[in-house]
């Protein structure tokens, strides 16, 4: 029975017409012109993984954890102010520029990271966790630091 399910889901209707696969970065996204939401089969998932066209439950968790990461930034700038420490050596590094970086970098960061997951939405990390997995747990866990760092403000003077 696999065998044929295999037979199947491999079967082509000719010649494949894809000159290339979709590249990691496609200007149909912008364009809305795309065809393609992801591979087709399960063997295309990690040569072809990437699509041109993303859901919108998608795009909304994306905007959401952008969202509560500039909300992060802005409670983190807050405890700083009344006393707190950052802890991440990274963004106390830009912390210690001054804010403009600190926000500049923890959105542009945030950014490329929610971006490659994204664009990765296919493709397999690690015990089949995907970049979809992946994207959807960030705002998940933006809430529990927002409401940690709320935490921590009433509790600090």
């Amino acid at each position: 029975m696999s065998a044929v399910r295999g037979e199947l889901e491999e079967k082509r209707r000719g010649q494949d017409r894809r000159r290339q696969p979709t590249p990691f970065l496609s200007t149909y996204s912008l364009t809305r012109r795309g065809r393609r939401m992801g591979p087709r089969r399960r063997r295309d998932r990690l040569t072809y993984g990437y699509a041109d066209r993303y859901d919108v439950p998608l795009v909304l968790t994306l905007v959401t954890a952008l969202l509560l990461s500039t909300a992060d930034a802005f409670f983190t700038l807050q405890l700083v102010a009344r006393g707190a420490r950052e802890v991440n050596p990274l963004m106390n590094f830009f912390l210690q520029m001054g804010p403009t970086p600190f926000l500049l970098s923890k959105y542009l960061i945030t950014g490329a990271s929610l971006l490659f997951f994204l664009a990765h939405k296919h493709r397999p990390f690690f015990a089949g966790v995907t970049g979809r997995h992946l994207l959807f747990a960030v705002p998940f866990v933006y809430t529990l630091v927002i409401l940690w760092e709320i935490t921590l403000s009433l509790r600090l003077p």
